[in-house]
């Protein structure tokens, strides 16, 4: 699977690569993708792993930041990063849903 955004050719496996990089993420992720005026917007949805302190605003704020400029290195592009709590993204049997495109054609 390629996704075209904002004209950058970026594979999913790319964007999973660097995920699994950061030991706090769990491998559940979606990619949502939706239009902003003009320009394509990428959001990604990450859970943490359970021992990590959710509730510690400093730590959050750190993977974020983190996990955005590893993604802008690899990808050439901004992701706007959410962190989930573990459990938080829908499971699902077989093929995991990870793309959902709600870009205007």
């Amino acid at each position: 699977d390629m996704l075209i955004i904002r004209g950058v050719n970026v594979f999913p496996s790319q964007i999973e690569q660097v995920i699994v990089s950061f030991p706090e993420i769990a491998a559940q992720y979606q990619i949502i993708l939706t239009t902003r005026g003009p320009l394509d917007h990428v959001e990604l949805r990450v859970e943490t792993v359970p021992e990590f302190p959710f509730d510690e605003i400093r730590k959050l704020e750190s993977l974020k930041k983190r996990l955005a400029a590893e993604l802008k290195g690899n990808l050439q592009i901004a992701v706007d990063i959410k962190l989930v709590e573990p459990k938080s993204i829908e499971r699902s049997e077989g093929k995991a849903k990870r793309i959902i495109d709600l870009r205007k054609e």
